[in-house]
C-alpha cells in the first residue's frame, strides 16, 4: 500500500514512514469529527475560547521542541521557525481570547420604516465538521490558524498536512497533554488519493492552502457536492519602491521579504520595482547586503543566528534552477547568490538586476530564494507593472508620501499590502488573510475568520398578534394602488416622506382587516 516518507531537507536522512490510511480508517475519522461536532456546536464561545489557551499555554512552554520538529523537517532556520510558526499561533489565540466572543455575538440590523414594530438581527452559527488542508511551507502555523478558527466558530475540525512535512505527532502532542477536548481536532494522515477519499464523505466546508493547480482539483470535487472551499493560493508579490524612501530601511526590507523562510511564502517579495533616479544605489545596496546573508553552506550549527534555512522540496529546487537559468538566457545580471551546488538542498539567497516581464523569474511563481529587480519611471507605470500578474495575494508600497502610497496601495489588485513594510498585514491577528484572482478567494483572521467557518444567519422577529399584513391575500386594486403610493412616499426622502409613509401605511392597515380571505 502507497505511504508517505518524510525526509530531513537538508541531510536527506529518512525520518519516518506513514501507511496510507485505509478506507474504514477514512470514514472512523469523519465519524468522529461528526460525534465531536455536537460536543463542539454546543458550547459558548467562552467555553471553546478557554480550550484554546490550554493551547497556547502548552505551545508556550514546549516552543523549543516544536521549533526543533518543525526544522528537521523543513530545513528552516530557527528564528524562521519561532517567527513565522509559533508567534502567528499565539498571537491569533490571544486575538481571539479577547475578541472572539464580540465578533460572534448576535448583530443588530437595521430595520426599515415600512416593516415598523419588528426587529432583525445576524446570527453566527456552525456549520460542521471542517476539513483543513495545509501546505508543507508552513506546517505548523498554516495548519494551526484556519483549525482555530474552525474551532471557535463552533465546529469540529479535520486537519490533512502535506506529505512533504507533516509533523507526525506534533498537533496529537499538543490536543492531548494541553488538556484540550479530545476529538475536536483530529490530524489525518495521508496523500492526495485519501483527501480525495475524505472529501467525497462531505465534509461542511474545505479550507485548502496550496498551489493553484492542487486548489482547481479540489475545487471541482468539492463542487460535485456543493461543498463550500476556501482557497489560498500562490502569489507572486510585487513590491513597489518610490524614489524618497529611506534607502537602508527599504533595502533590508526588500531581502527579508524575499529570503525569509528561503523564500518558501505564497507572499515572498518575487519582484521588486524601484524607481530609476535610485535604481542603480538601490541594486548596489541590494547586491552589497545579499552577500552578507548567512546560510547553511557558511554556518552548519544554528543556534538562531542563521539568516536563510534550506528549501523544502525537491520539486521546488528544481523550479528554482529553472527560472535562475531562464532569466539568466534572457539577459538576467547575477548580483549575489546564483546556482546552487550540484545536488544540494541550500540554494544561495539571489539577487537579479536587469530583469523583465519576458522571465519565469518575474511572471512565474518562484516560491524560493530569488529577487529580481526592475525599474519604472511613473506612478502609474508601476502600478501597470504591479498588476500584470495572474496572481493577487499580497503587496507592498514605499514612499515618504503616505498619501501616495495609500494611492497606489488601493489601485493594486490583491488581497493585502503593507505600507513601507513587507509581510506586515501578516503580523496582525485582526486582519483578514486572503487573496484575488489566481491566489483564490476567501478570508481568515480577524473577524473574517469565524466569519468564514459560520453560518450567518438572517433573523427577523415579528410579534404575535390578529394583525394582519397588508402585502398578504386577498390582492386588491386598492391595496395595489395604496401599495404604490407607500414606495413613492418611503423612498421620497425628507420629512414629508416620513408622514406620507405613515399615514399610507395605516390606510394600508385599515384595508388589510378589511379585505381578509
Amino acid at each position: 500500500m502507497a505511504g508517505i516518507t518524510v525526509r530531513n531537507p537538508l541531510s536527506g536522512e529518512i525520518l519516518y514512514n506513514i501507511a496510507e490510511p485505509t478506507d474504514d480508517e477514512i470514514r472512523q475519522v469523519f465519524a468522529t469529527a461528526q460525534t465531536a461536532h455536537a460536543n463542539v456546536s454546543a458550547m459558548s464561545v467562552q467555553e471553546r475560547v478557554a480550550e484554546t489557551l490550554k493551547l497556547k499555554r502548552y505551545i508556550m512552554e514546549r516552543r523549543e521542541q516544536i521549533c526543533d520538529k518543525v526544522i528537521r523537517e523543513t530545513g528552516k532556520s530557527r528564528l524562521d521557525a519561532l517567527l513565522t510558526e509559533i508567534f502567528p499561533v499565539i498571537d491569533l489565540i490571544d486575538y481571539y481570547a479577547k475578541n472572539a466572543a464580540k465578533i460572534l455575538a448576535d448583530q443588530k440590523a437595521p430595520t426599515p420604516l415600512i416593516l415598523m414594530g419588528k426587529k432583525s438581527y445576524v446570527c453566527f452559527e456552525p456549520i460542521g465538521p471542517v476539513l483543513v488542508i495545509s501546505p508543507w511551507n508552513y506546517p505548523f502555523t498554516l495548519s494551526f490558524l484556519p483549525t482555530l478558527c474552525a474551532f471557535l466558530a463552533g465546529n469540529s475540525a479535520i486537519l490533512k498536512p502535506s506529505k512533504e512535512t507533516p509533523l507526525k505527532g506534533v498537533m496529537e502532542d499538543i490536543v492531548k497533554n494541553s488538556g484540550f477536548m479530545p476529538d475536536a481536532i483530529q490530524v489525518f494522515y495521508g496523500t492526495r488519493e485519501a483527501a480525495t477519499k475524505l472529501i467525497d464523505l462531505k465534509p461542511a466546508k474545505i479550507f485548502f492552502t496550496g498551489s493553484v493547480a492542487a486548489g482547481k482539483k479540489i475545487m471541482a470535487q468539492a463542487s460535485q457536492h456543493l461543498i463550500p472551499v476556501e482557497l489560498e493560493l500562490g502569489g507572486k508579490d510585487p513590491m513597489i519602491v518610490f524614489d524618497d524612501v529611506d534607502l537602508e530601511r527599504t533595502v533590508n526590507g526588500a531581502l527579508w521579504g524575499a529570503f525569509t523562510n528561503t523564500g518558501q511564502s505564497c507572499t515572498s517579495v518575487e519582484r521588486v520595482y524601484v524607481q530609476e533616479s535610485i535604481y542603480d544605489q538601490f541594486v548596489a545596496m541590494a547586491k552589497e547586503k545579499a552577500a552578507r546573508l548567512s546560510t547553511f553552506a557558511s554556518k552548519p550549527d544554528d543556534q538562531g543566528d542563521l539568516d536563510v534555512g534550506t528549501m523544502t522540496t525537491e520539486s521546488q529546487l528544481t523550479t528554482l534552477d529553472e527560472h535562475l537559468q531562464d532569466a539568466i538566457d534572457k539577459g538576467a545580471t547575477i548580483l549575489a547568490g546564483g546556482p546552487r551546488k550540484p545536488g544540494s538542498s541550500i540554494f544561495p539567497p539571489t539577487v537579479l538586476a536587469d530583469a523583465n516581464n519576458s522571465m519565469k523569474a518575474v511572471t512565474d511563481e518562484t516560491f524560493g530564494p530569488l529577487l529580481p529587480i526592475m525599474k519604472f519611471s511613473t506612478e502609474e507605470e508601476a502600478i501597470a507593472l504591479a498588476n500584470d500578474s495572474p496572481y493577487g495575494l499580497s503587496a507592498s508600497v514605499w514612499s515618504k508620501d503616505l498619501e501616495r502610497a495609500q494611492r497606489v496601495a488601493r489601485k493594486i489588485v490583491t488581497g493585502n499590502v503593507s505600507i513601507n513594510n513587507v509581510m506586515a498585514t501578516e503580523g496582525n491577528s485582526g486582519l483578514p488573510f486572503g487573496g484575488v484572482k489566481d491566489s483564490g478567494f476567501g478570508r481568515y483572521k480577524g473577524p473574517y475568520g469565524l466569519y468564514t467557518f459560520s453560518n450567518v444567519k438572517s433573523i427577523l422577529v415579528d410579534k404575535q398578534s390578529a394583525k394582519l399584513e397588508p402585502n398578504w391575500y386577498p390582492y386588491t386594486k386598492e391595496k395595489y394602488a395604496a401599495l404604490s403610493k407607500l414606495i413613492d412616499a418611503a423612498y421620497s426622502g425628507g420629512i414629508m416622506g416620513l408622514i406620507r409613509t405613515a399615514i399610507v401605511g395605516m390606510r394600508l392597515e385599515s384595508l388589510a382587516r378589511k379585505q381578509r380571505l
